[in-house]
């Protein structure tokens, strides 16, 4: 089969153009009747992902990536793009920050009754506030795996797949969860997370529909210039987006170095006490190290001498957590 022609081996025709507009644009007759549906299933899925994340819950997490409408208008932003439809990108954009809002929004009220529960406690919460240059790699494949699988009626059944591969809704809901919690420098590493996704997806979706051989099927209402400067646009943000996400994934790659190098000098530093490591971590311009047992510890300071080297620049916390041991004579 070659590119840019349907499942029955045809070229791609002005039918199968109608027929992925109807599937992605928000417009014709059924407008109203969309948009209830769009945004019942949206609030429904932002709370589900709200619920999970608190709950520290990845099955339930994963229950509203499937539900979530959110690639419609990104996709249909794409599809629209590649056709040239200027309305198509207006409508798609609109019902897309409409989306957007109502999802932040959504995850910023049902955490109100969650505030005595800190957030940067769950995993699921901290897991997408930093964004790395992998995460974009995943967005461009899945960009172009979801827009494969709308413009072919014979895959169409591999979207719920796409949808759980793809993070939409719940960095979203982790936005206002975190915004909700007064913690923006957070929030906004999940903001920036659901930016590149959205990114990824609208350049991977409208390459993808011009391979396909769509943008030469539709009628267009849009300029050939305009369109290559609405392309030229999102590759540019797409491109601006590195920025950040390579400062991230460094910092991750850093705190692991610091983590494994610390975790081997704390074990060290407790032989022949009768202390154990219980975790290490790195919690912004610090270094946590959690201990556990009982008689005399080690003394500290020979650990922060030894680690000096290893914390670039971070502060060291130290917390013991007593052990007691009770020991029950048998009968």
């Amino acid at each position: 089969m070659k590119f840019g022609e349907v499942v029955h081996g045809g070229p791609t025709d002005s039918a199968e153009v109608e027929r992925v507009r109807d599937v992605l644009m928000f417009d014709g007759p059924q407008l109203h009747q969309r948009l209830i549906r769009f945004g019942a299933l949206l609030v429904l899925a932002s709370a589900i992902a709200t619920f999970g994340l608190l709950a520290n819950s990845v099955a339930t997490v994963i229950g509203a990536m499937i539900v979530a409408p959110l690639m419609i208008p990104i996709m249909g932003t794409a599809f629209a793009i590649s056709t040239g439809d200027r309305r198509g990108v207006g409508t798609s954009l609109a019902v897309l920050t409409g989306g957007v809002l109502t999802t932040v929004f959504v995850g910023f009220l049902l955490s109100v009754p969650f505030r005595a529960l800190d957030p940067t406690t769950l995993e699921q919460v901290m897991s997408r506030t930093s964004p790395r240059l992998i995460d974009l790699l995943a967005a461009l494949a899945t960009g172009l795996a979801g827009a494969f699988a709308t413009s072919r009626k014979d895959v169409s059944d591999t979207l719920p797949g796409v949808a759980i591969a793809i993070s939409l809704v719940p960095p979203l809901t982790n936005a206002g969860i975190l915004f909700g919690a007064a913690r923006p420098d957070l929030a906004w590493g999940s903001v920036l997370l659901f930016v590149t996704n959205l990114l990824a997806i609208v350049l991977m979706g409208t390459f993808t529909f011009a391979v396909m051989g769509f943008s030469r099927a539709a009628i267009r209402t849009l300029s050939d210039k305009a369109r290559r400067t609405a392309i030229a646009v999102v590759v540019a943000l797409t491109a601006a987006i590195i920025v950040p996400l390579g400062i991230s994934s460094y910092q991750v790659f850093v705190d692991s170095v610091v983590q494994a190098s610390a975790t081997a000098t704390v074990q060290d530093w407790l032989l022949g006490s009768e202390y154990r490591l219980v975790d290490v971590t790195t919690i912004e311009d610090s270094v946590r190290i959690v201990v556990t047992g009982q008689g005399a510890l080690p003394d500290p300071a020979a650990l922060h001498a030894d680690l000096k080297d290893q914390l670039h620049g971070r502060s060291l916390i130290l917390e013991t957590v007593p052990q007691q041991r009770i020991v029950l004579p048998i009968r």
